[in-house]
């Protein structure tokens, strides 16, 4: 499945159940998405173990950042965020998304801005303005930095246990 954002591997979404509608050029580019992709995601929440209905919402926030095709990214929802989080084998709590998925957002945001300011008078206004072409994260990677620390001797630090 060339471009699609779920890990089509992993035993818990298999390509019948992926939330992602394959057959529009863009899944979700506003809050109000097509009616076929919001029944692929009804299709996916209802074979996830997520907790009772109606305890997470499926509502997402459209951000401020511009996507490469058209329209603007949107935030996952409560329970888009906990089924992910689960299928990473996070242990998430339903009660916790609340305040996580509105951080996650603000976080977002706030990387967008910072993005915006370095690109400021490089070039980018002249082809129709920075954009972003996808999300990517690298949790496993060790950036440049970090390997240099480490070669004098700093010990990598986990997020989570810097949190408890």
């Amino acid at each position: 499945m060339g471009g699609c954002p779920v890990d089509h591997s992993a035993p818990v979404a298999s390509p019948q159940q992926c939330p992602v509608d394959h057959n529009s050029s863009s899944s979700s580019s506003s809050s109000s998405s097509s009616s076929s992709s919001s029944f692929a995601w009804s299709r996916f929440l209802s074979t996830q173990s997520l907790p009772s209905s109606g305890t997470l919402s499926t509502d997402r926030e459209t951000s401020s950042i511009p996507r490469q095709a058209d329209g603007n990214w949107v935030y996952p929802s409560e329970a888009q965020f906990f089924a992910a989080m689960a299928r990473k084998n996070h242990n998430p709590q339903a009660a916790d998304m609340k305040t996580i998925v509105p951080i996650h957002n603000a976080v977002n945001e706030r990387a967008w801005a910072e993005v915006l300011k370095w690109e400021a008078g490089r070039g980018g206004e002249a082809c129709g303005g920075v954009k972003l072409v996808n999300f990517q994260g690298k949790p496993n990677e060790k950036s440049p930095k970090a390997r240099w620390k480490m070669l004098l001797g700093f010990v990598a630090q986990l997020l989570s246990s810097i949190l408890i």
